[in-house]
């Protein structure tokens, strides 16, 4: 893990939550450092706000530095494909996910479609990207990924017939996305405001607290739909019921990358009441609760007793409701208006 401090000159005070604008708060956590990558110095402070129950640091890194905060960041590099094996599991993931949206997602194995039925028991074993099974449904047009990373949602866009497009800061993702074909823009989510009202479909997935002002990228991410179009938005959930289990150790924390991060009901309720209609879908707490597990031993590397462990929390504990989520997934639809 990383020794150092963040310089003070370079952190900044949140008087306010970023979501509510409320100063009310109380410290949820104290001397939480990056044990998500171990690569960000610092010890950090997270707040619950008292009004919509967001969750986010106070201090902060300042816009100027939080670069440093990403210097090891996993979506930031060129994926390497490590071996037949590896290609192996793609192509089948790709098969799976072609027979059963009935759509076709390169590279493939290449079974007939009547093998849609018989290999359904891979099912709980292939893990669906968000968003993918919406992608593949909707009427196809242009398709922005505001913080596309390396470009893995964008190669799947542009496979299923959309114009896709995305926006990314990082300048070692953005050559990495460039590098397989992909249209990509380096800069912030203010490149949005290009795209005003002329986008059939908007994903932002995980990227929302991750920013300094998320109020501001809500806005711009509603202002760039077109009437009737979609809105694939996710991130980690405030009221998570891992988080109530893991505390200081749950894996959506990532301090300080992760600078305020909001209520899975507070969250829909404001974009029901910017005029879209939200269906939220469950998401699988599994990969946060072994992530959290191994936080927990301060390990850099996942163990079988981290997997068993979080199979056996799951196990026993109650079905997550749709405010419990640990990660908030939402379809969001623009009215005609």
């Amino acid at each position: 893990m990383v020794s150092e401090t963040w310089p003070i000159v370079a952190l900044e005070d949140v008087a306010n939550c970023p979501y509510c604008g409320e100063a009310n708060r109380t410290l949820a956590y104290e001397g939480i450092e990056d044990w998500a990558f171990g690569c960000a110095p610092g010890h950090w402070r997270y707040w619950d706000c008292g009004n919509c129950k967001a969750l986010y640091l106070h201090p902060r890194p300042t816009v100027d530095s939080i670069g440093k905060a990403y210097r090891s960041y996993y979506t930031h590099g060129d994926e390497k494909v490590a071996g037949l094996l590896a290609g192996l599991k793609q192509r089948i993931r790709n098969e799976f996910w072609s027979l059963d949206m009935r759509t076709s997602l390169h590279p493939r194995v290449g079974l007939p479609s009547w093998f849609r039925r018989p290999i359904q028991w891979l099912k709980p074993f292939i893990a669906e990207p968000f968003g993918l099974r919406e992608m593949a449904q909707l009427p196809k047009g242009l398709l922005v990924d505001v913080g596309c990373g390396n470009g893995d949602k964008l190669r799947l866009a542009n496979q299923l017939g959309w114009q896709a497009q995305g926006i990314e800061m990082d300048a070692a993702a953005v050559q990495a996305a460039k590098m397989q074909g992909l249209h990509v823009e380096q800069g912030g989510y203010e490149l949005l405001e290009r795209y005003r009202g002329q986008v059939d479909c908007v994903v932002c997935s995980h990227v929302l607290e991750h920013v300094h002002q998320p109020m501001n990228l809500l806005r711009m991410l509603l202002a760039s739909l077109k009437p009737q179009g979609v809105l694939l938005l996710s991130a980690p959930n405030a009221s998570s019921g891992l988080r109530v289990h893991y505390g200081g150790n749950w894996r959506g924390l990532e301090a300080p990358r992760h600078l305020a991060i909001p209520d899975a009901v507070w969250l829909t309720e404001w974009l029901r009441a910017e005029g879209l209609c939200c269906t939220q879908i469950p998401s699988q707490p599994l990969e946060t609760a072994i992530e959290s597990e191994r936080i927990h031993s301060r390990a850099l590397q996942i163990s079988f007793d981290d997997v068993r462990t979080a199979k056996a929390f799951l196990k026993g504990a109650p079905a997550l409701s749709a405010s419990q989520q640990d990660i908030v997934q939402l379809v969001c639809v623009r009215s005609q208006s």
